[in-house]
């Protein structure tokens, strides 16, 4: 095999996840004819062990973070998304690819975002929140702000938030009564 490549010695072992999907082959070539050595085969092995384990873990971060994107459906146009806890970039970006995702591939109307439960209210906390309106935008979503708390509301003007082309409601249900739903509690 190694002779299409100018001779050699090869040694391979396949990468597995713990569900036994396999994901290719670890590889590794010496230029000169060689007889690996079983201590050296060993090692090959735990480093295809172990990059199995990094790639189930990889697998694993992932859902646990579109999982932290709790976007619920009230109708197929219309979607509310709590935000709670602090926002890294890491975060803020799973949460945008998600909610584009979802907007753009049920034509959503409206996107509710709920940020009473963000705790950091810093100019990065803006920022991620303009880039996140700006996008919706874009994709002919538009996104209703509420749950807005005084340190945000604080925090977003001195950011110079440009409020003018958003629509912000102090509650969810201002919010949902703004888009043309009624909330009656006798029913």
């Amino acid at each position: 095999m190694t002779d299409g490549l100018g001779g050699g010695t090869l040694l391979g072992v396949p990468i597995i996840s713990s569900d036994g999907t396999s994901y290719g082959t670890l590889c590794a070539m010496d230029p000169k004819p060689r007889t690996f050595t079983r201590e050296e085969i060993q090692l090959f092995a735990i480093m295809g062990n172990l990059f199995g384990y990094v790639i189930d873990v990889d697998e694993e971060k992932q859902r646990t973070q579109h999982a932290a994107v709790p976007l619920v459906e009230i109708d197929e146009k219309v979607w509310v998304l709590p935000l709670t806890g602090s926002i890294d970039e890491v975060r803020a970006q799973v949460i945008l690819d998600h909610l584009l995702e979802v907007c753009a591939g049920e034509s959503t109307e409206y996107v509710v975002l709920d940020i009473s439960g963000l705790v950091d209210g810093d100019k990065t906390m803006t920022v991620k929140l303009h880039h996140m309106i700006s996008c919706l935008q874009l994709i002919g979503t538009e996104a209703i702000l509420t749950g807005v708390r005084p340190d945000q509301a604080v925090a977003l003007h001195k950011q110079a938030f440009a409020t003018q082309s958003i629509t912000i409601s102090a509650t969810l249900k201002d919010a949902m009564e703004h888009i043309g739903y009624r909330m009656d509690r006798d029913k």
